[in-house]
């Protein structure tokens, strides 16, 4: 038998080169690496996926139901229809990402691919109260002072027809929701919100939302001129104990508080207004300003969802 050939020039007729490493130095350019592959931050949606389905297991039940088929968790369920809102896509183009996925599929456990109808009828189901608990949840593991908060409503579509099927129909006007919000100026986070089929004046969502912010004992409340009324600068200074900053209309020529707010309107408070415009053009932006659903109520309730993973995205980045 012929043995093998080992024999290499290589080795024989040339020394062996040694490096910086094997002396215990590193080059500089490796070790410049090194320092940016740490400062590297994890992808951005896989970050979101885990605050999300981190937050909905403790809000959401394992199942619906103990009758149930028992393949898909709500948490995994809840986390997929964020997901679906996050990459602005369409209940098939979810699954089909699913598919293509296997890092999502591992984070959220799922042993195969839920069908498309399956999002559908689990967000018909899914009760308002739910996104309300995980917004309360997102809001309890920040520190959130709440000296300066800002309300502020904004309409988002619920109609993505086209142009030309529009004046077919002899519709180009589009129906909307109005979303009104309350947010904490220092952490941008959603303190509290509202939706309703609009067009609606601003004003019909202050005075709760004032009585449901005063928990927090802000000193300043913002608003624009919109909600320059005496019964919600009274609502700010008597139940909230709180200083309205809302610019004063040209025609105003009675009312006690409307009168006192010219004396301590501030105008480098009232410019931190402009952070609730901010989280309005973030959402649109990012999660889109058009709805897809065709009721009512499965719109008013895709508003509240985006309003709710926004303050989910916004924790990955606080975080």
């Amino acid at each position: 038998m012929k043995q093998e050939n080992t024999y290499s020039p290589v080795s024989s007729l040339f020394s062996k080169q040694l490096n910086l490493s094997d002396f215990g130095f590193e080059k500089p350019a490796l070790k410049k690496i090194k320092e940016i592959n740490k400062e590297i931050k994890p992808n951005k949606l896989l970050k979101f996926i885990k605050y999300t389905f981190k937050y909905s297991k403790i809000v959401l039940n394992k199942y619906s139901s103990h009758f149930s088929k028992h393949d898909f968790t709500q948490p995994a369920l809840f986390t997929l229809l964020a997901v679906k809102i996050y990459t602005r896509s369409t209940y098939r183009q979810i699954t089909d990402l699913l598919e293509l996925s296997d890092k999502i599929q591992e984070h959220l456990h799922l042993k195969k691919v839920p069908h498309y109808t399956t999002l559908q009828k689990f967000f018909q189901r899914l009760p308002t109260s739910i996104l309300q608990e995980l917004n309360k949840l997102i809001l309890q593991n920040h520190q959130i002072t709440g000296k300066i908060i800002a309300l502020d409503g904004s309409g988002f579509t619920n109609d993505y027809a086209d142009k030309y099927y529009a004046i077919m129909r002899r519709k180009e006007r589009k129906s909307y929701i109005k979303n009104h919000i309350s947010i904490d100026v220092d952490t941008r986070l959603i303190l509290h919100f509202a939706a309703q089929r609009g067009p609606r004046f601003d004003t019909r969502f202050a005075i709760p939302a004032i009585r449901n912010i005063k928990k927090y004992n802000p000193k300043y409340i913002l608003a624009d001129r919109a909600y320059d009324t005496e019964p919600i600068r009274k609502c700010i200074n008597e139940e909230a104990k709180a200083e309205d900053q809302i610019p004063l209309k040209t025609r105003a020529k009675n009312g006690h508080y409307r009168l006192k707010s010219k004396k301590q309107f501030k105008q480098e408070i009232y410019s931190r207004r402009n952070n609730v415009e901010s989280i309005f053009s973030v959402i649109k932006r990012i999660f889109n300003g058009t709805n897809r659903s065709r009721s009512l109520q499965l719109s008013n309730k895709e508003t509240k969802l985006k309003n709710t993973i926004y303050n989910i995205y916004r924790s990955t980045q606080i975080q």
